[in-house]
């Protein structure tokens, strides 16, 4: 496959407007959810639902961001340190989870080695067990088992004792960056806000979006390893492709090739990086009629 990627290799500092948009919306949602009346019980829990579903949806952007960061892409030059304040700290990701990023890539479809394998690796048989999987995501069920080191995928940060040493000044990071983002709450619009207008969002809608974005790329019916493009539909790749998420086959491919010239790698792999070959490990796949009509298809073709 020879294909010139050499200059399709220069970040973009865009990504510092497009963080600051994403901080603006997740700002105005906290505010403005927070300003409702507890004491109208309906009108304030379907209001703080829709803004979990917001506040949950622009953390996992943020995250998007952060994967730019880990391969040293966050701007240009490279800014290492905003990547992790910006977009992982504030989510409860360190340093440590650069190499578990690394090792998805490296071990990819590996059910033991590839630490994302959890979120695509097992394809549901029934409709009932599709419609579950998303269900105990967006209740905050994953997102508990994973805290209590129970469950792991892609966003999920493993424990290694024989690293522990190394791992303090991190923790020291992370710690300190959840009391910045508690002090924040305290000062603006209350303490309790931080528990009701930031850990859950990113409990339960938060890992729902990740979940899910990352069943899209990865799962497949036959249980067999493939990295999807998806493309075809605006809003499917605005909610889940954020970033240019949804061009992934492209960015597996030439890892070192930012989000911002995805697109142009894209138009030039086109035609000679999704093909029929079943033998090619992994399978690379092009869908293009968008998220939504994917998980659609899935759900359709499943028995009860």
């Amino acid at each position: 496959m020879s294909v010139n990627v050499g200059s399709l290799k220069q970040p973009s500092n865009t990504i510092f407007i497009q963080v600051a948009a994403v901080y603006a919306l997740l700002v105005s949602a906290i505010y403005a959810a927070s300003r409702l009346n507890p004491n109208d019980i309906v009108l304030f829990l379907t209001t703080s639902v829709l803004a979990w579903a917001i506040i949950g949806w622009c953390q996992f952007a943020l995250f998007n961001a952060l994967h730019e960061g880990l391969h040293r892409r966050f701007g240009r030059p490279h800014r290492e340190g905003l990547a992790y304040a910006l977009a992982a700290y504030p989510l409860g990701f360190d340093e440590t989870y650069r190499q578990v990023h690394l090792d998805h890539h490296k071990y990819f479809g590996d059910a033991q080695r590839d630490p994302d394998y959890p979120n695509y690796g097992i394809f549901p048989t029934s409709k009932r067990a599709f419609l579950g999987r998303f269900l105990l995501n967006v209740c905050g069920w994953y997102a508990l088992l994973q805290f209590l080191g129970l469950h792991q995928g892609g966003d999920a940060i493993p424990v290694d004792s024989a690293k522990a040493p190394a791992k303090k000044r991190p923790l020291l990071k992370l710690l300190g960056a959840q009391l910045l983002v508690l002090l924040l709450f305290s000062v603006t619009v209350g303490w309790i806000y931080y528990f009701w207008l930031w850990l859950v969002p990113l409990a339960t809608f938060g890992k729902l979006f990740t979940s899910t974005r990352a069943f899209c790329e990865h799962a497949s019916p036959d249980n067999e390893p493939t990295i999807r493009t998806i493309t075809g539909s605006y809003i499917g790749e605005k909610i889940f492709g954020v970033f240019c998420f949804h061009y992934h086959a492209e960015h597996h491919l030439y890892v070192g090739v930012p989000y911002n010239q995805l697109k142009q790698a894209h138009v030039l792999l086109e035609n000679t990086l999704f093909t029929a070959n079943d033998e090619q490990q992994p399978r690379y796949e092009l869908y293009q009629r968008g998220y939504f009509q994917l998980l659609s298809k899935w759900f359709r073709e499943l028995p009860l």
